[in-house]
């Protein structure tokens, strides 16, 4: 397997023996941690990523499954904890019904995100129950990011199910958020200061209505979950939005958040991660200025408004892919990812494509 040899800071003394531990608690005649060749799985600081976790058991119904989770809740925590990301694989899973089942009853615990109460900038349709599509927009990749830290509400967990892996591509790439810190502090202390003492602001173009084909294609309307301007500007100021009203119609939406952190402690951690959407948002940036570089600053920014220097932006979405691992999915798949711990991209794909989200706190 691709080993990645990356060290974890604060990480407690004896990774191996909390590796170890995590393994034997989850290996019995239901489903038992297995290994994956290549750039499906990578290790850091001695750390698999993904866990993987296979059903073993013939014939396992969903309700099995869902006993399974809840009887492991506390040993699937403390991996998630451990790992970042755990791809369940084997389990009996085939519908989106199937996949609502899996995180509403065995993960009872968590608290769902829906999609409309979501501060998401990708349109998304609800499938049924906690269960959404992942983004409605075109087929071309993703840059890794955070979901939904260029905002105030963000999930903590989010899970993914493919009902059906694309003809060609389409992977979902995790890295190491933690990584990308040290490497980016290591080259530029600077900046990572200025990241956490000023943290960063986003700005956004929204219209009345959604376009799928744009990187922020969400309406304002819905991006907000209200239906007036009025209203919509009450729930900026809750939020702790600026905005101003553009546009010939007057209804293109030009709203940039409040100041946001860049660099967070993962919480149940003492992992310090570079939690923003700074590198996904450069190309959200690009497409606003359309192609002006002397604006660029008005959509990405620190707190203090001052500009963020895009080359080092550009290093840092380099050292996302160099730390990568690929989620090469196959049916009834379903991730598991910690939103602090790891980011995430989707790749490039051809082909009907069908990976759903559940997203919760």
């Amino acid at each position: 397997s691709l080993s990645l040899s990356l060290s974890r800071p604060q990480m407690a003394p004896s990774v191996t023996e909390a590796v170890a531990s995590v393994v034997a608690s989850l290996t019995d005649e239901f489903a038992a941690p297995t290994t994956l060749s290549g750039c499906e799985q990578g290790e850091y600081g001695g750390v698999p990523v993904p866990l993987v976790l296979k059903c073993v058991k013939a014939d396992a119904t969903v309700a099995e499954t869902v006993a399974w989770l809840k009887a492991k809740k506390d040993e699937l925590a403390s991996a998630l904890r451990l790992s970042g990301a755990i791809l369940f694989r084997g389990f009996p899973l085939v519908t989106a019904e199937h996949f609502d089942q899996f995180v509403a009853d065995g993960f009872d615990q968590f608290e769902d995100l829906p999609y409309e109460k979501s501060l998401s900038f990708a349109v998304r349709l609800h499938v049924v129950g906690r269960v959404c599509t992942t983004n409605e927009g075109k087929k071309g990749g993703q840059v890794f990011h955070h979901e939904q830290a260029q905002t105030p509400l963000w999930p903590s967990k989010l899970f993914f199910f493919c009902e059906r892996p694309a003809d060609e591509g389409g992977a979902t790439a995790v890295c190491p958020s933690f990584e990308v810190l040290r490497r980016l502090e290591a080259k530029h202390p600077q900046f990572i200061k200025d990241c956490e003492e000023k943290g960063v602001k986003y700005a956004a173009l929204m219209g009345p209505a959604p376009d799928a084909a744009k990187g922020v294609g969400r309406s304002w309307k819905s991006f907000f979950g209200r239906e007036t301007k009025e209203d919509v500007e009450e729930r900026m100021k809750e939020l702790g939005y600026t905005w101003e009203w553009q546009g010939e119609n007057n209804d293109i939406l030009f709203a940039t958040s409040p100041a946001l952190p860049a660099v967070k402690i993962a919480p149940g951690t003492e992992t310090r991660v570079f939690f923003n959407q700074l590198v996904a948002q450069i190309a959200n940036a690009e497409e606003f200025a359309s192609g002006d570089q002397s604006v660029l600053h008005k959509y990405l920014s620190f707190g203090d408004g001052s500009p963020l220097d895009k080359d080092i932006l550009l290093e840092a979405k380099q050292m996302c892919e160099d730390t990568a691992v690929e989620l090469v999915w196959q049916p009834g798949d379903v991730a598991l990812l910690d939103n602090f711990l790891v980011m995430h991209a989707r790749r490039q794909f051809e082909g009907a494509r069908r990976v759903l989200a559940s997203l919760v706190h």
